[in-house]
């Protein structure tokens, strides 16, 4: 294995470290063991340390020059009524990628409900311990809200889900202190993704230009605006006041009836027993420009709309519609993603997929 540890156990859990990983960064699991050898077989792990054992010969090589960098993109600056956040220092083309980092912590799914609030300061203390000091000082410089145990509120605030490619038990939660600089947007300039080794990525959903801020979405944007805020202030301790959020009350009520209009427009089409006219695909595409959705949140719709003009037999849409959705997949969700292997499918030869000309 490539781990140190374990440091500290409780019941099913244990502390693992290994302080050297991309150059110094380090990375700490808390997880069963089973979990921790399993994660160390990642290629992101795996292969740094293949990069060792070259290194070691004399051999100087990188398997992740591009992760765990940041290109030159954005400066962190105070930003009015919502603290620190990131800003453009230069123009970003839509489906650049501005970010790609590990965890620092990574904590296994079940931590919180299967220990006592005592094991889980201790094993977080043994784990913070244990990384490097520069990225203990990142981690330890987010911010919490709950006023809890300092790096408990921290994991709280800032740790995203993540499903690592590790066989059933994969499902844990990474911190990311980096990521957590961004601050958050209904209506997001910024999508992110995880894949399943252990990486999380940025990219820019539209254009954007110097002195913009960089933008994620923490909440589902398709809920209506009394959820969004609801979630925000309960999970972050602050009322979101995006421009979406912001709109006056009628057109926030427009607003929100156009967003339970599009989960009823989605789910007709989304039905292969459905009956409808093509206008409902025109209709839904319409609704998410309406509200900024098809920036941010377009791939699943774009896939979508394109199998639906290849059920009708309208071949020309179906290759355009799914070759904008190939290029949302690409952006909001990888190129691991299901909905890439699901639209190179149809691309291939639409007349013969399963689709095609269903709806007649």
């Amino acid at each position: 294995t490539a781990w140190q540890g374990p440091h500290a156990c409780y019941g099913d859990f244990c502390v693992y470290s290994k302080p050297d990983f991309s150059g110094g960064r380090g990375i700490v699991v808390i997880s069963l063991k089973k979990n921790a050898e399993a994660i160390s077989m990642l290629p992101v792990l795996s292969e740094d340390r293949v990069a060792e054992i070259f290194q070691s010969q004399g051999v100087n090589v990188n398997f992740t020059d591009e992760v765990n960098t940041s290109p030159p993109l954005f400066r962190a600056t105070a930003i009015p009524g919502k603290g620190i956040g990131l800003v453009a220092t230069q123009p970003i083309r839509r489906g650049q990628r501005i970010m790609a980092y590990t965890p620092a912590i990574v904590v296994h799914r079940k931590f919180i409900d299967d220990l006592s609030k005592d094991e889980q300061y201790r094993l977080l203390e043994a784990g913070i311990g244990r990384l490097p000091m520069a990225t203990r000082d990142i981690v330890m410089a987010q911010m919490g809200h709950s006023g809890d145990h300092r790096v408990l509120d921290i994991m709280m605030t800032n740790s995203f889900e993540m499903w690592m490619d590790i066989g059933q038990d994969g499902h844990h939660f990474g911190n990311f202190p980096e990521v957590s600089r961004y601050n958050h947007d209904c209506r997001p300039n910024v999508v992110y993704y995880i894949d399943g080794d252990l990486t999380h990525y940025t990219h820019a959903v539209r254009d954007i230009q110097p002195g913009e801020e960089l933008a994620i979405s923490y909440v589902d944007s398709f809920r209506v605006r009394s959820v969004r805020q609801d979630r925000a202030q309960r999970s972050w301790g602050f009322k979101c006041t995006c421009s979406s959020c912001s709109l006056p009350e009628p057109l926030a009520n427009a607003s929100d009836n156009r967003l339970w209009r599009i989960y009823e427009v989605e789910n007709q089409i989304g039905d292969w027993n459905a009956k409808f006219e093509p206008e409902a695909i025109e209709l839904l595409l319409s609704l998410y420009q309406q509200e900024r959705l098809h920036e941010s949140h377009s791939a699943g719709v774009l896939g979508l709309v394109a199998l639906n003009y290849n059920a009708f037999g309208k071949q020309e849409l179906a290759i355009k519609y799914a070759l904008l959705a190939l290029e949302a997949e690409l952006i909001e969700n990888g190129p691991k993603s299901r909905g890439v292997q699901s639209m190179l499918l149809l691309l291939e030869e639409p007349k013969a997929h399963w689709s095609w000309r269903k709806r007649i």
